[in-house]
Parts: C-alpha cells; sequence; structure tokens
C-alpha cells in the first residue's frame, strides 16, 4: 500500500471531440492553414483519456507568456505538478500551496484565485460553465468558471490524487466521476455535488476514469487501482460491475479507444485490454514502474516512462516501433498534436518528438523539471514546470 501511494504522487503531475485523425500525419502547417479552435476541458483532452487534440501546433513554438503566481517574500514558489485544462480561453490549475488559477489562455494574466483546503495536485476538469477538481484533503469543488464562485463542495474522506472524467445526456443529470484514497469511486451531480453512486474498491484510487463507449451506445467507466485490478463500472450505476485482473498497482490513467483499453502498470508491463471480454490482446514486458500516461492514435499507442524513453508501439501487435530517448526520465504524459508529439521531461526541457520517426524536431528548455502533462488550446501549448511557474507557447 506505500508504494502505491508513493507512486501515486506523480501520475497526474502531469488531467475534445473533433475530427478522427489520421495515424501518421505530416509535420507542422499547410500553407494558408489555420488552426482550428479546440478546448482541453480534461485530463489527457477528451473522456478517453487519449491525450490528442486535433489542432496542429507548428514547430518551432515560441513562449508567448509565463504566469507566476505571487509569492512571500524569501519563500520558495510551491511546484505546480497538477496538470492544466483548457476552455473557452482560460486555463485552470492548482498548486501544492492550495490556490486555484483560472489564467488568459492568450495573454497569460491572472483571471481569478480560489483557495483550497488542501494541496491541489491533481488536474481539474470542465463542464458547461463550472471547473471542477479535488485536493489532497478530500474536498471536490464546483467552481463557476468565469468568477471562481464556488457553488458547491463534496468531501471524501481521502486525499484525491486522480483528475475527473465528466458525463452529460442519457436522460440524467450532468455527471462527475473523481476517485479518491478513501477506496471510492464517486458519481456525483455536477449540478449540486450530491452522490448519485459510488463503488468500492480494494484500495487507493488514484487515477482518473476513462470512458468506454460501445456501438449500442452503452457507456462504461474504466480505470485501475491501488488493488491492481482494472474496474469496469456502468456509467449510470446500474447493472454488473466488472474486475479484470492486471496483478500489480495502476497508478495512472489508462488510455482507451475502439474498446480496448492501454495499460501501462506499476509491475512493468504495457498492456491492451479488450473491454468488452476482459481479454488481454497484447503485453509486453519492460521492467518499468510507469506512473506518466500512455496516449493512442489510430495506428499507435505512445508510453513515456521513467527510464528516458518515449516508446511507440503498434496498437494492434504490441511490438515496439521506435523509442525517443530524453536526457532525464519521464514523468510527464505525451500529447499528440498533428506530426508530433510534446512530451516534458524532467531534464527541464519541452520536446516536439516527430510521430513518423520519433526523432527530436525541438526542444525547449525550461530550466525547470515538468512532472505535470502538457495542455492544448487554440494554438497554444501549455505546460507547468517545477519551479511553479505556468508556461504558454504558440507560433
Amino acid at each position: 500500500m506505500r508504494l502505491c501511494l508513493l507512486v501515486g504522487v506523480s501520475v497526474f503531475l502531469a488531467g475534445c471531440g473533433g475530427s478522427p485523425e489520421p495515424g501518421v500525419p505530416g509535420d507542422g502547417l499547410g500553407a494558408g492553414e489555420e488552426v482550428a479552435e479546440y478546448d482541453w476541458p480534461l485530463f489527457r483532452g477528451d473522456a478517453e483519456m487519449r491525450g490528442f487534440t486535433p489542432e496542429v501546433l507548428p514547430v518551432p513554438l515560441n513562449l508567448a507568456w509565463s504566469f507566476s503566481p505571487p509569492v512571500e517574500g524569501g519563500k520558495r514558489r510551491p511546484p505546480i505538478d497538477a496538470s492544466p485544462v483548457i476552455a473557452a480561453g482560460r486555463v485552470f490549475v492548482g498548486s501544492q500551496d492550495g490556490n486555484f488559477y483560472a489564467i488568459d489562455l492568450k495573454t497569460g494574466e491572472s483571471i481569478w484565485t480560489f483557495k483550497a483546503e488542501g494541496p491541489v495536485i491533481a488536474p481539474a476538469a470542465v463542464l458547461g460553465d463550472r471547473v471542477f477538481f479535488g485536493d489532497t484533503h478530500g474536498f471536490v469543488y464546483a467552481l463557476g468558471a468565469a468568477d471562481g464562485k464556488e457553488a458547491w463542495r463534496f468531501e471524501t474522506e481521502g486525499k484525491i490524487e486522480g483528475g475527473i472524467n465528466t458525463l452529460t445526456g442519457d436522460g440524467q443529470p450532468d455527471r462527475i466521476y473523481v476517485g479518491s484514497h478513501d477506496y471510492f469511486l464517486y458519481c456525483l451531480n455536477a449540478s449540486s455535488g450530491e452522490v448519485l453512486w459510488k463503488h468500492e474498491t480494494g484500495n487507493y484510487v488514484v487515477s482518473t476514469p476513462t470512458t468506454v463507449r460501445s456501438a449500442d451506445g452503452r457507456v462504461d467507466l474504466t480505470f485501475g487501482g491501488c488493488d491492481g485490478l482494472l474496474h469496469v463500472l456502468p456509467a449510470d450505476g446500474e447493472g454488473a460491475k466488472r474486475e479484470i485482473e492486471i496483478g500489480a498497482y495502476v497508478a495512472n490513467t489508462s488510455a482507451v479507444r475502439d474498446g480496448i483499453t492501454y495499460v501501462a502498470h506499476n509491475g512493468g508491463e504495457v498492456v491492451a485490454i479488450e473491454i468488452a471480454s476482459g481479454e488481454t490482446v497484447w503485453k509486453t514486458k519492460t521492467g518499468i514502474e510507469y506512473t506518466a500516461s500512455p496516449a493512442v492514435d489510430e495506428t499507435r499507442l505512445y508510453v513515456a516512462g521513467p527510464d528516458k524513453r518515449l516508446v511507440a508501439y503498434d496498437r494492434v501487435s504490441g511490438e515496439e516501433v521506435w523509442a525517443f530517448i530524453a536526457r532525464r526520465g519521464l514523468s510527464s504524459s505525451p500529447l499528440i498534436s498533428g506530426g508530433h508529439l510534446w512530451q516534458g521531461g524532467m531534464d527541464g526541457r519541452l520536446y516536439a518528438i516527430r510521430r513518423d520517426d520519433g526523432t527530436e524536431a525541438w526542444s525547449y528548455d525550461l530550466g525547470a523539471q515538468i512532472k505535470a502533462s502538457p495542455a492544448a488550446s487554440r494554438g497554444t501549448l501549455v505546460v507547468c514546470g517545477e519551479d511553479g511557474v505556468v508556461y504558454g507557447f504558440r507560433k
């Protein structure tokens, strides 16, 4: 149990829609192309946690702005380990000092600040006109996205390390899903904070739940836990609940595509599992204890690890296609955009890696370790550093 507590802290230090992406598109923007405007309202960008944006971020990018939260004289600025989310031109991210910030995506200027009860190390989620997040004191908050005013809060019995997923429709109220160290995954009414249902697991829940949509319209949730199981639950809380044996701590968030969930777990394996049957499609033993969450496109799975490697696997066979080796370990999760993967490193560098062959196209020395995962929206890439600063890059 203690091991999962330790590795889980760095999981989300790292979190929509749009047209289907090609498997390995070309580099950069074509002549005369404009960047479409998409949001990044959830950790990993969408409800399936794929780590993909339809936007094409060109290489190179330039540092457009930086947001440095105020700090008392003589004190060190607390790190920002939570991954940012972006919606309606606003960046939302929390800090280890308990401050939760809304930042203007275009200028990097502060819009508002909210003080939580405890440190914020997990990514938020935006649904409609509200932003939701949890803190390590076990509270889940709903704030007005425009003004930061508290709409409600809900208290769990353990710390919140994982992000929040959302769901609308199906004739039910808007819902949010969040796990806690109290062993429960909660489904809350997004409007009121009322518990619609909750599910008890065998240990801490430190991952962001991932949505799985079947061809018949059924919506399930899947998430790994410190109990060594992959849980599959109906999103409405009704019907059979299943457990798939993983055999090791799952201290990050799985990515889902076409009914397959991709898990890189603490037992040193990367695994593809068909959700409907629970059968393993393929498994690759690596010996790496993963904390970063994988990203997936039509043809490949991308996994970053503390062994300095960002690896592309064939999504069907599980065979390694290429590996990029950074200068130090990788705790941040990769982001897919156009012909590149954007990857933060513990060496303080932000990398653009070519999707076709894994070679480095560009890098920028941030000067601070990067544990949080990057987010992208409206032509801007946002990344947070262990120096407590939020950075915005654009063409």
